[in-house]
């Protein structure tokens, strides 16, 4: 029994590693994609989007009379690059 679980152990400690790698990276792309909506709504209204990207790279795109902002930034160590991409109308002025 104790050979087995020494030999299993390096397996399972890898799949838990994994599993919490994914739900860190998960929560970090829904937070990136909260502040990507703050930021394009920012922008939309003429304002500076940058306080609202949370030290993500920002960057803006007019599209029609849309303001889109896509936020991008590296998770697990840079193992991982999420991007989030929000719109908002340009003319909330």
């Amino acid at each position: 029994m104790t050979a087995e679980l020494a030999a299993a152990l390096p397996a399972a400690v890898l799949a838990i590693g994994i599993a919490v790698g994914a739900v860190a990276a998960t929560a970090a792309q829904v937070s990136l994609e909260q502040s990507a909506g703050a930021a394009a709504r920012a922008a939309g209204r003429g304002d500076d989007p940058a306080p609202y990207s949370e030290g993500a790279a920002v960057r803006i795109e007019q599209r029609g009379e849309l303001v889109c902002a896509v936020l991008s930034r590296d998770a697990l160590g840079g193992a991982l690059e999420l991007t989030a991409r929000s719109c908002a109308h340009g003319g909330g002025r």
